[in-house]
């Protein structure tokens, strides 16, 4: 409560993105009416934001809550699987002082993050439920027994994907306890269509909640979709721009000023965002990454910015006004580039249907480097201490951000807090942030020290684990495979943040890594407690 939000009013692109979408469904309109922006961004979050406002509590304060509320579902989880309560106190401890909660750029900001961390742990811990606790008994009576969950694990998964973008980094994590579960499985010839249902289950239940999305933006907007940059007609249109060879390779430069002349030459739609890309429409997204990326000699929209640029070009020429229209513009772009790429030998690389830029002999290396300056940067905490930010924008959207959220906002730079400063406190709060500050400061060697040291462990135990599967083909623990799925969500989220720091956008930072650091605080407890009771049973 003593942490004011840090309203960013003028990223109209996402934190005034998802404050507009809550107040239009909330209005009964909604999305709002359509363009390209209606559909860039999943509404789970601003779903979850005008659920909240009709409590009236404050936004901060429910996010805090739920969040509270997954931890201690977690730690009990992982007290019952160890028969420990020693781990449910140190697992909530650890969760429930998180410092990146009191960074104002990640936990502070009305960004999706804030509910991410929360819904990530959730289904980590509903899967240990599922796939990990009563494995000795037959599949048909633990589809009996747990059925509810199996049920909870799905809607949650649906509502985790119509969130944010980038969902299948999880799956990794899901698909190794999954794994562990069929492996516990007997009798495959009696009990097929129980363990058929018990895996069908969750997917049914998540697909219930994407297409209900779907259905609700097909009746309104006529196109039977959650999220644009999932869409075929949009990386088509997108993946035909970007296999136009370039003369110069410039890093995350995807349509140069050549490779937009070879387009325009092609095709009519490409000469329909002429006007666009060559005046002065392109110049924000230019001077955006440039500013971002700190480079000096910027003469091009950087490839993370890209894919914005492109949307406000199909709206400048026309084509946002109705879904059917813009998909119809997409699909004329690719398949004109293609009819031109054919007709131009040796022009363009082979076709695209991607986000993804094309492929560069140095990603590779690039890549692991870049994982590896993600992984310093999640195990340091960012060494950010708990802090407010001042609040930023127009009066006027401020005041949206405020009746939206239930408040507090942080004052202004430019206003004074009821103490005389720039924040809301009050010497009871100046206490209480004084404590978060000083938890921060704990906590930062713990994770720094540890998060590497439980690697080193984890990777230990699993060559013993190894060779045990190996010389007495036994099965590895339950600790083990949980500790593995953490384990596996941590390296598939750093290096995803990696590719993307190596060929995109910046991406080494707390807000992105803001979903992992549970994950990273509570491996080494899990794969200590795990290790202790291994050597008791050996």
């Amino acid at each position: 409560m003593a942490f004011p939000i840090h309203a960013v009013s003028w990223a109209s692109y996402d934190d005034l993105l998802f404050v507009r979408q809550a107040a239009d469904i909330g209005l009964g309109n909604w999305l709002g009416d359509y363009n390209n922006l209606t559909l860039s961004k999943g509404i789970g979050y601003s779903l979850f934001m005008l659920v909240n406002h009709a409590t009236g509590l404050p936004l901060k304060f429910s996010e805090h809550a739920f969040y509270l509320a997954v931890s201690v579902y977690f730690s009990v989880t992982i007290a019952q699987l160890y028969r420990s309560r020693v781990a449910a106190l140190v697992c909530f401890f650890l969760l429930a002082f998180i410092p990146t909660a009191w960074v104002a750029g990640a936990g502070g900001r009305v960004v999706r993050e804030g509910l991410y961390i929360s819904q990530t742990l959730l289904i980590l811990t509903l899967a240990i439920r599922c796939w990990v606790f009563h494995h000795s008994l037959s599949a048909a009576s633990q589809l009996r027994r747990q059925w509810r969950q199996l049920v909870a694990l799905g809607l949650v998964s649906g509502w985790f994907w119509i969130t944010r973008e980038e969902g299948i980094w999880l799956a990794p994590s899901m698909l190794l306890l999954m794994g562990y579960w069929l492996l516990r499985q007997v009798d495959w010839r009696t009990q097929r269509r129980p363990i058929l249902a018990f895996l069908a289950l969750p997917l049914v239940a998540a697909s219930m909640v994407v297409m209900a999305v779907n259905t609700v933006n097909y009746a309104v907007y006529g196109t039977f979709r959650n999220n644009d940059f999932r869409s075929n007609d949009f990386q088509a249109g997108y993946g035909a721009l970007t296999r136009i060879r370039h003369d110069n390779w410039q890093r995350y430069v995807l349509f140069p000023k050549d490779a937009r002349e070879r387009a325009y030459e092609m095709s009519s739609a490409a000469r329909e965002l002429k006007p666009f890309f060559e005046g002065g429409g392109a110049q924000p997204w230019l001077a955006a990454g440039c500013d971002q990326t700190q480079t000096s000699h910027c003469p091009e929209i950087l490839s993370g910015w890209f894919m914005w640029a492109l949307r406000d070009a199909v709206a400048h020429a026309g084509h946002y006004n109705s879904a059917r229209d813009s998909r119809a513009f997409y699909r004329r772009l690719s398949a004109e580039i293609e009819e031109g790429c054919r007709q131009h030998a040796g022009v363009c690389l082979p076709m695209r249907k991607t986000l993804l830029p094309p492929w560069h002999e140095g990603y590779f290396t690039d890549t692991l480097k870049a994982s590896w300056a993600v992984f310093r940067t999640l195990a340091t905490l960012g060494k950010f201490p708990a802090y407010i930010q001042a609040s930023e924008g127009e009066t006027k959207y401020l005041a949206l951000f405020d009746a939206v959220t239930n408040g507090p906002l942080a004052p202004t730079a430019n206003s004074l807090g009821p103490w005389g400063e720039h924040t809301l406190k009050s010497p009871r709060d100046e206490l209480r942030m004084q404590w978060a500050q000083n938890l921060t400061t704990a906590i930062i060697p713990f994770s720094t020290y540890g998060l590497p040291l439980a690697f080193i462990a984890w990777l230990l135990w699993s060559a013993v684990a190894g060779l045990k599967l190996i010389s007495r083909h036994a099965i590895p623990s339950p600790g083990w495979w949980v500790a593995s799925a953490i384990a596996g969500g941590i390296i598939t989220r750093v290096v995803l943040l990696g590719f993307l720091e190596a060929t995109s956008i910046p991406s080494n930072n707390m807000l992105y890594l803001f979903p992992l650091v549970p994950f990273s605080l509570v491996l080494l407890p899990i794969i200590f407690l795990g290790l202790l009771r291994c050597q008791r049973h050996f």
